[in-house]
C-alpha cells in the first residue's frame, strides 16, 4: 500500500496532467507556520503559545470566546490569555483549535455557502470533541496522541474546503452530482470526475505543509476498514466516530461494524455510547463554537 508521501506526489501529478494545470501549493498562514513549528519542539512553553495567539487579535478574541464557553469554562473569572489556555482550555486544545481556525480563514467557502462553511465546523468539531472522549476510554498503553487524535478529527473532512478554493468550477459540478444523487459517496464522484478524491488532495496539501505523517494516515485511511498499517488507530478513531454521528439514530448504528471497531480500538461499545452522549449533551457549546469558526 503506498505511503501518504507517494499519495501527495501522485495526486500533485494528477492535478496537473487531470486539470491542466500546475498546482500552486497555498502557504499557510504566518500564525498556522509559527503554531506548526511550536508542535515540533521537544521543550515547549506555555509562554511561547501564549505569545503566537496575542500576536494576532482575531485568533486572540476567539481563544477569549472559547474560554467562556460552557463547553470548557474553568469556575473562574479568565482575565488573559494565558488563563484561558493553563485554567481552562488546556496547551493542546488551544493549539489544535488554533491551527483549524488559521486553515479555516485561508480556505473558508464563498460568502453564499456561508452556511455550508457552518455545517462544515459543525461537524469538524463533533468529531473532534467524540475522536477526544473515545481516546480517553482506550486503555492507557493504547492511546494515540491525544492532541493529533483531536486534529485529525478537526481536518478530517478539510479536503472539502480545499476542493472549493482550488477547484471552485470543478466543486460546483460535484456538489450539483451529489444533490442530484443523495446515496452517492462524495469521495465516489471526486474520483469519477477528478480522477482523485477530496482526501487525496487534503493529504497532499498537509504532506507539503509538513504535518505529522499520523494526521495525513488518519485523513488518507479514514475509508479503509481493512488498513492496519502504521498510525492504524487514528483512522479507527475517525471510522467509530463518523460511524456514530452519521446514523440517525442509535437503532441504524451497525452493531457487526461497530463491534469490530470497538475491539480494534480495544473499547467496548458502551464505552463509544457513553462518549458520544456526553458530545451530544454539549451540543449547544459545540454549535456556538461551530458558528464562531464558520464565521472567522
Amino acid at each position: 500500500m503506498p505511503s501518504t508521501a507517494n499519495i501527495a506526489s501522485l495526486t500533485v501529478r494528477r492535478i496537473e496532467q487531470r486539470l491542466g494545470k500546475t498546482l500552486e501549493i497555498p502557504p499557510l498562514s504566518l500564525t498556522a507556520q509559527k503554531i506548526l513549528q511550536l508542535r515540533t519542539c521537544p521543550d515547549v512553553h506555555v509562554d511561547q503559545l501564549t505569545a503566537i495567539v496575542e500576536s494576532d487579535p482575531a485568533l486572540a478574541a476567539q481563544v477569549m470566546s472559547w474560554a467562556a464557553s460552557p463547553l470548557y469554562s474553568a469556575p473562574y473569572k479568565i482575565c488573559s490569555i494565558e488563563d484561558a489556555i493553563v485554567r481552562a482550555l488546556g496547551f493542546e486544545l488551544v493549539m489544535n483549535l488554533s491551527l483549524g481556525l488559521a486553515l479555516g480563514k485561508k480556505f473558508s467557502l464563498p460568502r453564499h455557502l456561508q452556511q455550508d462553511n457552518i455545517s462544515h465546523w459543525k461537524h469538524a468539531l463533533y468529531t473532534a470533541a467524540l475522536i477526544e472522549g473515545l481516546t480517553r476510554q482506550m486503555p492507557r498503553d493504547t492511546r494515540p496522541e491525544p492532541g493529533l487524535a483531536y486534529l485529525a478529527g478537526l481536518l478530517h473532512n478539510f479536503g472539502y474546503l480545499l476542493l472549493a478554493y482550488l477547484f471552485p468550477p470543478h466543486f460546483a459540478l460535484i456538489q450539483q452530482h451529489l444533490q442530484a444523487s443523495p446515496g452517492c459517496k462524495p469521495q465516489d464522484i471526486d474520483q469519477s470526475m477528478l480522477g482523485m478524491t477530496r482526501d487525496d488532495i487534503c493529504v497532499t496539501l498537509l504532506h507539503l505543509w509538513n504535518m505529522p505523517e499520523e494526521l495525513t494516515t488518519a485523513i488518507a485511511r479514514q475509508h479503509h476498514p481493512d488498513y492496519t498499517g502504521p498510525h492504524a488507530t487514528y483512522a479507527l478513531l475517525l471510522q467509530l466516530a463518523n460511524l456514530l454521528l452519521t446514523a440517525p439514530d442509535r437503532a441504524a448504528v451497525d452493531e457487526k461494524q461497530l463491534d469490530q471497531l470497538c475491539r480494534q480500538l480495544q473499547l467496548q461499545p458502551a464505552d463509544s455510547w457513553q462518549a458520544l452522549d456526553r458530545v451530544i449533551a454539549a451540543e449547544q457549546a459545540l454549535r456556538a463554537l461551530s458558528e464562531q469558526m464558520g464565521h472567522a
